[in-house]
């Protein structure tokens, strides 16, 4: 039979004293004569006294504990996100436990000191729908959001930034931001530099949905007078109109959820039947650029089952910079948004935010062109399928 813990109240009764007085010599705390002080702690050495850590957490009203929100648990840009925030916080003394279901309603039953969001559109469901009902340092990574009607040569960073589409008032967030307006530009950019002019986007998302990477896309092609530039949109998603009816998107969770907000996406199957369809389509583009690095893999792989070369036949590109493209041939050229750098930034803006220090509202972090094989110049890209 397991030894039952010593308590406060057990020292309390050997010391012939009070439990608050144990207390206040144990904790350090208030005033306790010092041949009495001694004797309660040599007592409790003798009982083999281990506090609660969870008491003593409620009493400090502090657990050092972090909760990351992920409902992409698959997804390994979102585990690199987390081995970051791992990294910074044990630099601080923290922990971050993880909740791969989104499941906000358990929160009541959680001791931690404050949220990391895995994106933007996950923040503003919480704080829509839970945030007024909790009182927890809220942080979010945050990829960038297109608003209102500006022209897009009017649209400033700031403007592009996830952190106007946030509710107002109290229940703002900080965000810790990577601009995907430029990083698909930087994608563009490359592809452009490779002589390519006819370049298809994949999205596991509606062409309509407003996402800043899509808006980046369309932007340039309406630069370059690109006749009919929706036409080279890849929208993988039953709430785009082209693909309404298509019965291979009911295998997707992300397609019949009544919330998307807390389910998995599958990019890489998403992206797998994006080459289908591009070649369903017959496009006449000469590279595509994924929504992200696995988005692009399962277009690799989906060309690759048609018989296509990567990218011999079709160049392919991705965005996000995580560890999977290592382990794909061709080796995936990518712009990396550094998910670690991102998730460490995040721990530190809220552990911040918990310690009562002034934080920036919205952080920015950087992104970098990392060159690979998926890409060839377009004269060697044969174009046609």
């Amino acid at each position: 039979m397991e030894k039952k813990s010593a308590t406060r109240l057990d020292i309390a009764r050997r010391a012939g004293t009070s439990v608050s007085v144990v207390s206040r010599a144990l904790n350090n705390s208030g005033y306790v004569a010092k041949e009495k002080k001694e004797r309660i702690l040599k007592i409790a050495e003798e009982l083999n006294y281990a506090p609660n850590p969870v008491a003593i957490s409620l009493q400090k009203r502090r657990t050092r504990q972090i909760l990351f929100y992920c409902r992409n648990v698959d997804n390994a840009f979102n585990m690199q996100l987390y081995k970051g925030m791992l990294d910074a916080a044990a630099d601080r003394g923290y922990m971050v436990l993880f909740n791969g279901k989104a499941a906000f309603e358990d929160l009541r039953n959680t001791l931690v000191d404050g949220i990391i969001m895995q994106d933007q559109g996950l923040a503003a469901y919480y704080l829509r729908n839970y945030g007024r009902n909790y009182f927890l340092p809220v942080v979010s990574a945050a990829y960038g959001e297109v608003l209102g009607e500006e022209k897009d040569s009017e649209r400033s960073a700031e403007s592009r930034t996830f952190s106007r589409t946030m509710p107002s008032g109290r229940h703002s967030v900080p965000i810790v931001e990577v601009d995907t307006y430029r990083v698909m530009e930087t994608a563009l950019d490359y592809l452009e530099h490779c002589g390519h002019k006819k370049i298809a986007f994949g999205t596991p998302y509606p062409a309509e949905n407003g996402n800043v990477r899509t808006a980046a896309f369309l932007s340039r092609m309406h630069e370059r007078k690109v006749k009919d530039a929706r036409n080279y949109i890849l929208a993988v998603s039953r709430r785009d109109s082209r693909l309404a009816a298509d019965s291979r998107l009911l295998s997707f969770q992300e397609e019949v959820a009544e919330n998307p907000h807390v389910v998995n996406e599958d990019f890489f199957g998403k992206g797998r039947l994006a080459a289908r369809i591009f070649a369903e389509r017959k496009m006449d583009a000469t590279a595509v650029v994924g929504f992200n690095d696995e988005f692009s893999l399962g277009l690799i792989c989906g060309f690759q089952e048609m018989g296509l070369r990567v990218p011999e036949d079709i160049s392919v590109m991705g965005i996000d910079g995580n560890d999977a493209r290592k382990y794909v041939s061709p080796l995936l050229t990518t712009v990396s948004l550094f998910p670690q750098e991102q998730g460490a930034m995040c721990v530190r803006v809220l552990l911040d935010l918990i310690e009562g220090k002034k934080v920036r509202y919205v952080t920015h972090t950087g992104f970098r062109l990392l060159e690979g094989e998926s890409v060839l110049p377009c004269a060697s890209a044969a174009g046609t399928l």
